[in-house]
Formats: structure tokens, C-alpha cells, sequence
């Protein structure tokens, strides 16, 4: 079987430790060792990603982060794993000692909940915002300054994704205005893909040179970063499980590049007026548009809302929204 038909779909950790959805999912920094995920139980907690003894179930995590007041939209870690941000209904922007448990910073600029954030700048010294309140605010880390060091307002809607693309200097987002925007920060020029459909994930190739963006038409599309062309397109007419296959028509779903670029892994939702359906983790070929896997994230989730890649472990991550499994991870073996 080829390698890029090869996708991780063996179950090794089950982690249940928040008491609602899961909106959040992603690994600590190089070699990933560790997963932190965001919930609407208001915490952000740190667990171990591969237990000792594949199959375990983690009930309690390693580390509680608790000074959210409202759901927990993103988190992002700093490429030293010392420090991570997490955002949500606050309408604030967290910035953690993971060591010490506690917030060393918070900004309040935003006007509505925040949705998305990211590290960016050298040494992870600035932390890019994106919000409902449709900005995109930059804080600088270092500085004792309450207020942003630039806002970008180009969006007409909620800024539901952004990703830092730190050898191009760049800062993709996507909003609901059916809009994905590129921020060249050096040149001072937004290049702008219009997708006609609320925009809820966005996500740099690792080259640069394709942005992968989903949309609430269930299409998930991969886009050249230099003239806009359409490169591929995941999720239509997907003969997957269930009635319709791959689903994102009303909720913020995020997709991810896997396996090096050569996968394409997502979350889906399912069909609200079927009861017996449960939700699905999907993977594509990115060269054909095949869809290679699709993994049930168990009996009773009706959306898995986040998903995580982790390069070095061969694995990955799946945050569901059904208030009982916290996240779901496989290895391929």
C-alpha cells in the first residue's frame, strides 16, 4: 500500500476530562509529547498524548488552567512548550506560564468573543488574535502595553480561523464573510480569495504555497497561495459513512494538512434531525482528492469540531463537541 494511503486509525487514548465540548485540540511543540485542548467547561487542561499502555482512558489531566469565565474558542502553544495562549468569550486573550499554571498576561481589546490564536514574530514574541468583533489584533509579548501593536479590519465578519506562517511572514485568516485573507506582514499586502461560503478553517502548507481553507458548503478547498487557483477540493460527493459523508453546514469544523502535506484530516458534524448518526474524523490523498480514511468518533458524538496533527508521533488528536468525549487519538499500527 502506498505510504500516502496509510492513515493512523488505531485507538490509543480516550481522554475524558472536561465536562463539555471540546473546541480546542492541539500538541505541545516538538516531539508533541503533550496535548492541550479548550472546552466550554470554561478550562484548558494538559494531558500526556500517548499513555504507557496503549488503549488507557484519562479521566483527570496532568495540569488545570482555570481563569476563563466563557467557553475556551482556541489555544496555541510557543515553540519552547513554556508558555501558551488560549482565547475564548471573553473577549480576552490568555497568555500562561504552563509551569507555574498561571496567566502572565491578558489583553482586552477585542469587542466580542475571540475565536482564534497564534504565535508568531521571533522567540514566539507576538500573539495574533482573531474575533467576532471582525479584527485581527497583534500583541507583543515583551511589552507591558495594554493595547494591540496593529489591528487588521479588513474582515467584514467574525474572524473564525488564522495561521502564522512564519517563513513567508505571513498571517492567513479566514472569516464568515466568505472571505480567506493572506497578510504579507513584510510588504505591507493582503491578497484575498473569495469562497462565497462562511470561512471556519484556515491553514498554511508547510511550503508556503497552498492555503487550505474549509467552508460551511461542506467543501474543503486547497488553494495556490500565488494566484488563488484551485489545487484540489476534499469533501465533494464523498461516498463516506452515514448518509452524506463528510458534513460542515452550520458549525466551525477545522481542518489540518497531515502526513507531511500529503493528507488532508478534518472533523465533520452530522445531520441534527438524524439521531441515529454519529460523527466522523475524514483523511484525503491531497494529489487526487481520494478520500483514504474515515474514523467514527464513538457511539453518541455528533461533531468532532477540532483535529490536531502530530508529525513526530505518526498520530493525531480529535476534539469532540458532545460534552462526553473530550478528544480521541489514534496511532497507525
Amino acid at each position: 500500500m502506498p505510504a500516502t494511503k496509510q492513515f493512523p486509525t488505531k485507538l490509543v487514548h480516550t481522554l475524558k476530562t472536561h465536562n463539555g465540548p471540546v473546541n480546542a485540540v492541539t500538541f505541545s511543540s516538538y516531539p508533541g509529547a503533550y496535548v492541550l485542548t479548550g472546552s466550554s467547561d470554561r478550562a484548558v487542561h494538559l494531558s500526556r498524548a500517548i499513555p504507557n499502555k496503549p488503549g488507557t482512558e484519562t479521566t483527570s489531566p496532568i495540569q488545570r488552567y482555570e481563569a476563563h469565565g466563557y467557553s475556551v474558542l482556541d489555544v496555541a502553544v510557543a515553540g519552547d512548550n513554556s508558555r501558551f495562549a488560549s482565547v475564548g468569550g471573553d473577549r480576552q486573550v490568555f497568555l500562561w506560564d504552563v509551569e507555574q499554571g498561571i496567566t502572565v498576561k491578558r489583553w482586552s481589546g477585542h469587542a466580542a468573543r475571540v475565536e482564534a490564536v497564534q504565535f508568531a514574530g521571533e522567540g514566539d514574541s507576538v500573539v495574533v488574535s482573531g474575533s467576532a468583533d471582525t479584527t485581527i489584533n497583534l500583541w507583543d509579548t515583551r511589552s507591558n502595553s495594554t493595547k494591540p501593536i496593529q489591528t487588521l479590519t479588513e474582515a467584514s465578519d467574525t474572524v473564525s480561523s488564522i495561521h502564522v506562517h512564519t517563513p513567508t511572514y505571513s498571517i492567513a485568516s479566514g472569516s464568515y464573510d466568505g472571505r480567506a485573507r493572506i497578510y504579507d506582514v513584510r510588504m505591507g499586502r493582503t491578497t484575498v480569495d473569495v469562497l462565497a461560503h462562511p470561512v471556519t478553517s484556515v491553514r498554511c502548507s508547510t511550503d508556503g504555497n497552498a492555503l487550505l481553507a474549509s467552508t460551511l458548503d461542506s467543501r474543503i478547498r486547497m488553494l495556490d497561495r500565488t494566484d488563488g487557483k484551485l489545487l484540489q477540493a476534499f469533501g465533494n460527493g464523498d461516498k463516506g459513512p452515514g448518509k452524506t459523508g463528510y458534513r460542515n453546514s452550520e458549525l466551525r469544523i477545522r481542518s489540518a494538512f497531515a502526513k507531511g502535506d500529503a493528507m488532508v484530516l478534518s472533523g465533520s458534524e452530522t445531520d441534527k434531525e438524524d439521531r441515529s448518526a454519529q460523527a466522523y474524523v475524514y483523511a484525503w490523498d491531497v494529489v487526487s482528492g481520494e478520500l483514504v480514511a474515515s474514523v467514527p468518533a464513538g457511539e453518541g458524538v455528533k461533531v468532532v469540531s477540532c483535529v490536531a496533527w502530530n508529525e513526530k508521533g505518526g498520530c493525531w488528536a480529535g476534539g469532540c463537541s458532545d460534552g462526553t468525549f473530550a478528544n480521541y487519538q489514534y496511532k497507525f499500527g
